[in-house]
C-alpha cells in the first residue's frame, strides 16, 4: 500500500503535532527499499541559511536552493532543502503518520535533477551517517 503512497522526489507537509521532522514544514521524501527517507525544507531565510553553512562549516551544496516551477509548486519563489538533517522511517511509520493526519501530501515533485542535488547534498554533509550517505550512491 505504502509504495504507492510514497513517492520518490514527492513533497509533503509535516503538521505541527507530528512527531518527526520539522513540524510546520515541507518535506522531500526520498524511497529507498523499505525506507522513506524525508529532508526538510524552508522557503525563506535563504540568506541566514547560506550564513550558518558557512559559519559552522558546511558546504553550501549541502543547502541546495530550488525556484518555484510548475512541476514542484513550492510556495515560494525560493526554497532551499536542508541536507544536513534527515528523518528516517519505515514505510509503516510513514503510512501511520499519513493515516493519522500528522503527514499530508503536496501537489508537485522535486524531480530527477533536484534529487540529484539532494543527493550531492546529503553526501557531502558531515553530520549525515556513511550508511545514509551510502543509500545515495
Amino acid at each position: 500500500l505504502l509504495g504507492a503512497v510514497a513517492g520518490e522526489g514527492e513533497i509533503y507537509f509535516f503538521t505541527a503535532d507530528c512527531p518527526v521532522g520539522v513540524a510546520d514544514h515541507m518535506h522531500i521524501c526520498i524511497k529507498h527499499a523499505d525506507k522513506v527517507i524525508l529532508l526538510s525544507t524552508c522557503s525563506s531565510q535563504i540568506d541566514t541559511a547560506m550564513r550558518i553553512a558557512k559559519l559552522r562549516g558546511y558546504d553550501v551544496n549541502t543547502f541546495p536552493v530550488f525556484t518555484q516551477t510548475a512541476e514542484n509548486h513550492f510556495r515560494k519563489p525560493q526554497t532551499y532543502v536542508n541536507c544536513n538533517k534527515v528523518v528516517e522511517l519505515m514505510d509503516e511509520e510513514f503510512g501511520d503518520l499519513i493515516n493519522r493526519g500528522m503527514i499530508h501530501q503536496l501537489d508537485g515533485n522535486i524531480g530527477k535533477t533536484g534529487l540529484a542535488l539532494i543527493a550531492n547534498g546529503v553526501k557531502l554533509s558531515p553530520d549525515i551517517e556513511g550508511r545514509i550517505k551510502r543509500l545515495f550512491d
